[in-house]
């Protein structure tokens, strides 16, 4: 569903106008712009990223209709049910459908500190005599 779709649905469900909630709908499907497929909601629709939404843009957001206030938790996690059939998935469900597999070509990256940086935290270690695990 459209970013769009989602803030009419929320001005029908909360008697607010479409831009009271764009902003948030527009947020939750950001991770559309880097990944067009339905598979970039394991990104942003899931019970973790709401939280760091709600964090970011506060807990509510004017309801400019009845002048008065919308939970933003409420408003993401409804824009979770109407993509999920109702469920708002955390970070472990969309991990347990996925295979991970790290393909040949992205191992020299994929979790690899560069070694500058590991030399660099063991000068540091040793200037301030800090031996972490």
């Amino acid at each position: 569903m459209h970013y769009y779709d989602h803030a009419l649905l929320s001005s029908y469900k909360y008697g607010c106008t479409v831009d009271d909630t764009l902003r948030l709908h527009r947020l939750m499907d950001s991770s559309k712009f880097f990944f067009p497929a339905s598979q970039h909601r394991m990104f942003s629709h899931n019970c973790w990223f709401i939280q760091v939404l709600t964090e970011l843009v506060g807990d509510v957001v004017e309801n400019s209709l009845k002048r008065e206030f919308m939970s933003v938790r409420d408003i993401l996690y409804e824009h979770c049910r109407e993509d999920h059939n109702g469920h708002v998935p955390t970070p472990a469900d969309w991990l347990q459908c996925l295979r991970f597999e790290v393909p040949e070509q992205h191992r020299k990256w994929f979790n690899s500190p560069r070694s500058s940086d590991k030399v660099l935290l063991q000068q540091i270690r040793e200037q301030t005599k800090i031996n972490l695990l």
